[in-house]
């Protein structure tokens, strides 16, 4: 006998009876709105469910910059977070369910996308969303922000910053003492500031500053430091003195990063000691003046001094004469005078009666 077709027709009478029974799968009807609060607030996130039987209903909670962090607000009946300012509830209207979270003295973090949910099966839920906005005053992402910017003379740079906050934080670049931006302007808005082809004048401090209307203004500081090469200024490029006298050479170089300067006649370096002494003074905005002090000048000492500066971006050089002359050079501070006053009495006298024939010629 064939028990086949009793087999087929047992089967389906189990299949009727249990589609009979079965449970209709719950629906999310409605869920609050979009809410925007202030810190300190209260909130309450309602979810109505119809047809929610013994199904198990939950929140969990995202952040909309990092969708990937996921927190569990509850799952049935229990809360996941242990802090005392979040409360579940539910009521019944008609055959709906009222599924409540109440969210009480409200933080910058509590902002983000609650999830209303339902597990249907292990591998199927029913969800619906809502966001809460919280408004706070801007706060820049440090870990985003570049403290000091380097770059080499004609490179491009770029300045970048970040800022957290509701409403979205507007952010604004200035330099220090209110300087003319590179690009123009005093002010320039946008996350990003560009600057091509870099200039040793574009170096300094400059502000990124978040506003949201929303409490008071964050700023912080970039430095941008460009690198170049040395430029030297040299204030008296001829120097008179006369002989049994001490004298002074100096020259100003700026650069960055800061350069090693040193003096040199006739091809060969000068080093402090005996006659000579050699000073390096560092000054604002990368100036290193350097001072060669002749000491008792010599007709040896006569002619040309070169001042060279290097550094990894680039060298350069200037020269300073040192001529003789009879009278002593008194304009320069470090004047020497002898033991006895004869020489420079002598001196200042061939200088007077130099004076009294000139007037009377």
């Amino acid at each position: 006998m064939d028990y086949r077709p009793i087999l087929i027709i047992c089967l389906l009478t189990v299949t009727l009876n249990f589609c009979s029974g079965q449970v209709q799968t719950p629906t999310i009807t409605a869920i609050s709105p979009e809410q925007i609060k202030d810190i300190g607030d209260t909130v309450t996130l309602e979810c109505d469910i119809s047809n929610v039987g013994k199904f198990t209903v939950g929140w969990q909670k995202t952040n909309r910059e990092r969708s990937q962090n996921v927190n569990t607000i509850s799952l049935g009946g229990t809360l996941a977070v242990f802090e005392e300012r979040f409360t579940l509830g539910n009521d019944k209207e008609n055959d709906t369910m009222k599924y409540k979270l109440t969210i009480s003295d409200i933080v910058n973090t509590d902002a983000g996308l609650y999830e209303c949910q339902i597990q249907v099966n292990s591998t199927n839920k029913v969800t619906a969303t809502v966001e809460l906005q919280v408004r706070h005053p801007p706060i820049l992402q440090e870990n985003l922000i570049a403290t000091t910017v380097t770059k080499a003379e004609g490179e491009d740079a770029k300045l970048t910053c970040a800022a957290e906050g509701y409403p979205r934080p507007s952010i604004t670049w200035k330099r220090e003492y209110s300087a003319i931006l590179p690009i123009g302007g005093q002010t320039y808005s946008g996350p990003e500031l560009v600057l091509g082809s870099l200039a040793k004048e574009d170096r300094g401090t400059y502000y990124c500053i978040a506003d949201n209307g929303v409490g008071k203004p964050d700023t912080k500081t970039i430095n941008l430091e460009v690198e170049f090469a040395p430029v030297i200024s040299v204030p008296r490029p001829k120097v008179a003195q006369a002989t049994e006298y001490d004298i002074e050479l100096e020259c100003i170089v700026q650069a960055f990063p800061s350069p090693s300067v040193a003096w040199y006649k006739n091809g060969h370096q000068i080093h402090s000691g005996g006659s000579y002494s050699i000073s390096q003074t560092g000054q604002p905005n990368d100036v290193t003046t350097s001072v060669f002090k002749i000491h008792s000048v010599e007709s040896s000492h006569y002619g040309d001094y070169t001042c060279k500066a290097s550094n990894k971006v680039g060298h350069a050089e200037s020269r300073v004469n040192l001529y003789e002359q009879r009278v002593p050079n008194i304009n320069y501070s470090g004047l020497k005078w002898s033991s006895s006053g004869r020489v420079l009495a002598s001196h200042l006298g061939i200088l007077l009666i130099t004076a009294m024939l000139a007037t009377l010629l």
